[in-house]
């Protein structure tokens, strides 16, 4: 991997998208305001400027998205049915989207887990609920300035959202999205059967499994992902079991918030490796009282989540070749017809 300095220069920004919402937090005496604004401030890894003239337009839409479903989310938390079915709708509408305009980055990973999280968050009343969609907005709205402060400085990308586009000819993303957003939904209603603590994890190691384009890459990916999930929650377990000042955890948070921006160009699963010990160490700072046993479920969760990636993809895969190939019979018999 080589650093260059544009490189090194977004992974500052990365790293004070994190930082903000501990210094809010910290001021203002309110963990969970630091760390739903991290959360938010995760949003940052939609500004891919390899995506060119339409770099500003995707990171414009995320946030739109994300303004919208994060309250529908919270609101719909009061039933876990109406949750399940609500996320498997965000996942269909995010990744159509996306897949149909051919965007580069993280497809619908980060919305869909942090809608996952605020539709799992049943055990809060109310107005608990809007406080913490508040907050990871607020991180959304950071992370944004921030990019558009970096894309005024170096590629000046127009701010708009022309060049997103659909086209409903094209059904391959049609059908892509409603198998990604029918096993996402599985994943997240088997993690809640369970009574697994975060049990929208199933739901985030199951997408990033079903992201890929074929069951060559998921078994690849799940292969990694789990290797890099199980690395990052023992570096997790040390992080329990000996660092407990905030200071720290924070710090710690955000130089592994820059490791991900540095990493994430080169390779999305070792940026991946990142994402599991931040995950934790945020819920260490509001949750405490659940100890080692979220990284226990966070295993858990990598193991089952990422199995259910694999079962969607290979049955897309088997869709997908079954068509081909009754196109190619089609195209056989009209032939010998012809001679």
């Amino acid at each position: 991997m080589k650093i260059t300095k544009r490189l090194a220069i977004h992974t500052g920004f990365g790293m004070t998208s994190m930082a903000l919402p501990f210094l809010f937090g910290g001021f203002l005496q309110n963990k969970w305001l630091a760390v739903m604004g991290c959360f938010g401030a995760l949003i940052l890894m939609y500004y891919v400027p390899v995506n060119k003239h339409v770099s500003m337009s995707q990171l414009l839409l995320i946030d739109i998205i994300c303004i919208v479903s994060f309250p529908l989310s919270a609101l719909v938390a009061t039933n876990t049915l109406l949750a399940i079915l609500w996320i498997g709708v965000v996942a269909f509408c995010v990744q159509y989207i996306l897949s149909n305009n051919f965007l580069i980055g993280p497809q619908a990973f980060f919305i869909l887990m942090i809608n996952g999280m605020l539709a799992s968050l049943t055990h809060l009343d109310f107005n608990m609920r809007f406080s913490l969609v508040g907050y990871a907005i607020m991180g959304i709205f950071i992370a944004s300035l921030l990019a558009i402060l970096e894309n005024t400085i170096f590629e000046k990308y127009p701010l708009t959202l022309k060049g997103i586009e659909l086209h409903p000819s094209n059904l391959k993303p049609f059908f892509y999205s409603i198998n990604y957003a029918l096993f996402g939904a599985i994943a997240y209603a088997i993690g809640y059967n369970l009574h697994l603590n975060n049990y929208y994890w199933v739901l985030v190691s199951a997408i990033t499994v079903l992201q890929s384009e074929n069951i060559t890459i998921a078994r690849h990916r799940q292969f990694h992902y789990i290797v890099a999930g199980i690395i990052g929650c023992i570096f997790a377990l040390v992080i329990y079991v000996f660092i407990h000042l905030t200071f720290l955890l924070a710090l710690l948070s955000i130089i592994m918030m820059g490791l991900i921006c540095l990493t994430m160009p080169s390779s999305y699963l070792i940026g991946n490796l990142f994402t599991t010990p931040i995950a934790l160490i945020l819920f260490k700072l509001v949750r405490p009282e659940l100890g080692t046993n979220l990284i226990l479920t966070r295993i858990i969760a990598i193991l089952l989540g990422t199995t259910i990636g694999v079962i969607g993809v290979l049955c897309f895969d088997t869709i997908i070749k079954s068509k081909l190939m009754k196109k190619s019979m089609s195209k056989t018999y009209f032939l010998k017809f012809l001679i």
